[in-house]
């Protein structure tokens, strides 16, 4: 398994931990060293296969800051540009992000927030995509999504 790959499942797996095992500012510590740890990788390898520039994009995803964000919009592009198709949500997931971090509406609904009491909502859309959109890259029309929210 190279790098990439070793790196990709160390983020998974602390993402699928983070809920119930760290705290936000835990979970950003972790992602930071990540982060440290990819740009050794990038400063190795000036040559990446779609699915590195994939992996890349995962990991600076969850670094939910702009400079993060903005890397992983870059690499996720160029992935998909090179003919990486598999989880073509990461786009408008990495782009909603980006819209929220800036304070601006999200355009696909891809980005909620848990409230105290235990349920979710959903941070304000601007509109621009349809359901027709949403589907074609993976994601739940917006009325199954908000049915799912509000479950």
């Amino acid at each position: 398994m190279d790098e990439f790959e070793k790196l990709y499942k160390k983020d998974q797996y602390h993402i699928s931990r983070w809920e119930k095992n760290y705290t936000d500012e835990e979970f950003y510590k972790i992602n930071k060293k990540l982060r440290t740890e990819l740009e050794k990788l990038l400063g190795k390898n000036k040559k990446l296969t779609p699915r590195q520039k994939f992996i890349c994009a995962m990991v600076y995803h969850h670094g939910f800051n702009i400079p993060s964000s903005k890397k992983a919009l870059k690499f996720i592009k160029e992935a998909q540009a090179e003919g990486y198709t598999h989880q073509k949500w990461l786009i408008a997931s990495i782009i909603d992000r980006l819209l929220q971090l800036q304070g601006k509406p999200q355009k696909y609904g891809t980005q909620i927030a848990e409230l105290k009491s235990g349920k979710y909502k959903q941070y304000k859309l601007d509109g621009s995509i349809t359901d027709k959109d949403r589907v074609e890259i993976g994601l739940p029309k917006l009325k199954e999504l908000r049915r799912c929210l509000e479950g």
